[in-house]
């Protein structure tokens, strides 16, 4: 059985309008929008629990808690997503005194978390009628974009702030997305990017876009279903905070329709280089005061003014967790330790949540975090520049097994 989707309703004041009046935000009061289902559908379609994977796109899994109303369009829009591995550590978190600890690594078509929002976003955009697609961004969802836009037939628009990773760009430019780079930062793209939203009338698939928040909580269903049981502790990189809003929106459904048996605690992470979320939760402030960038080898959640501050402030406090921030010496470090222990490459957004564990088994009420994951939300090759240096590329060695058996010793 299917969820029935009863419309949106704003996360602020609780307006409701039908799916059919669309709306970015609250035409009230202009706060972001929630994709809303009917309680009682959507607890009878997961009543005998979390439905396995058939081998298809994760949208024809997760169909049960999508908006989705013509399931062809799935074929349309698929690029092969599947549900995102879940890998124990091994040897991380034994070393840390973490007896559980999984790592959810949300790298999908293209090789970022950003495709489980994309892939619903574009389904709309098709129900729509829509012929351009836009978003602005650092990188990975302009990338994801892209790839899923052109899949659909659309025409993706990405805008991309001056100071973006040249791997990103790339990838866009081969999924066939048309790369606008402003002159300015990732506030001023965004800027541009909305003012065109408004003069073309194209849709738009980032900021606010609830469909995407949408499509990304199935992060939480697929981590309850691989796990078996809801975790204790999830660590969630937190940028603009899309991300926490949507693990929470997809754990209280479950909660709610009594899947899993409490909510586990979310821990938002940041760069200790831009964290205006973690400085008001830390001064129990509820609104997210913008803050100055400081230099950073991240390109990526690196936003000073989060759209989604608050809620992932209310997110966070709602189930006891906390917010922790890491520095580039740390989620460097941490890079090359999951290289070499656990067979992982992650980008630096990705890896902050694992950087985090230093610092969180020394919180208190922390120390022992029970079953805990965190999710990696990039593949490394998104940035590799940040991993390696060309000091490290290894010298020619001469081909006898007596200079490899030298050139190892002294490796």
């Amino acid at each position: 059985m299917n969820a029935v989707c009863t419309g949106l309703v704003c996360r602020d004041c609780g307006t409701r309008i039908p799916e059919s009046e669309f709306s970015l935000v609250c035409p009230k009061c202009g706060a972001p929008m929630r994709v809303t289902f009917d309680p009682d559908t959507l607890r009878e379609s997961l009543k005998d629990g979390l439905p396995d994977y058939d081998g298809r796109s994760y949208l024809y899994q997760w169909r049960s808690v999508l908006p989705i109303s013509d399931e062809s369009l799935i074929e349309k829009v698929t690029l092969g997503e599947t549900e995102t591995p879940l890998l124990r550590s091994l040897r991380y978190g034994e070393h840390r005194g973490i007896k559980q600890l999984y790592f959810k690594i949300e790298q999908g078509p293209t090789l970022s978390l950003k495709d489980r929002g994309t892939a619903l976003c574009m389904i709309k955009a098709l129900e729509t009628g829509a012929h351009t697609v836009c978003l602005s961004s650092s990188g990975n969802n302009a990338a994801s974009t892209s790839a899923y836009g052109s899949r659909a037939g659309l025409r993706p628009v990405v805008f991309v702030q001056k100071q973006v990773s040249a791997s990103k760009i790339f990838k866009s430019l081969v999924y066939g997305g048309k790369v606008v780079r402003i002159d300015g930062d990732m506030a001023t793209a965004s800027r541009i990017c909305n003012e065109m939203v408004q003069k073309k009338g194209w849709y738009q698939c980032g900021g606010p876009n609830p469909y995407r928040v949408a499509g990304k909580r199935t992060f939480a269903y697929g981590l309850v279903k691989q796990l078996g049981r809801v975790p204790d502790t999830v660590l969630i990189p937190c940028g603009g905070g899309a991300g926490m809003i949507a693990a929470f929106d997809g754990f209280s459904e479950m909660y709610e329709a009594g899947v899993i048996d409490h909510m586990p605690r979310l821990v938002g992470v940041q760069l200790e280089a831009c964290c205006p979320t973690a400085t008001a939760f830390h001064e129990g402030k509820d609104i997210v005061v913008p803050v100055e960038k400081k230099p950073s080898l991240s390109d990526a959640i690196m936003n000073n003014n989060p759209y989604w501050g608050k809620y992932c402030l209310q997110a966070v406090r709602a189930t006891g967790g906390t917010m922790i921030t890491v520095s580039d010496e740390d989620f460097c470090l941490t890079i090359r330790t999951l290289g070499r222990e656990e067979g992982i490459f992650t980008e630096p957004a990705g890896s902050v949540s694992v950087a985090a564990l230093d610092k969180l088994i020394k919180t208190p009420g922390f120390e022992d975090p029970g079953v805990t994951v965190c999710n990696l939300t990039g593949h490394g090759l998104n940035s590799p520049q940040v991993a390696t240096s060309d000091s490290e590329n290894p010298v020619s060695v001469t081909p006898s097994l007596e200079a490899v058996e030298a050139y190892l010793e002294n490796a």
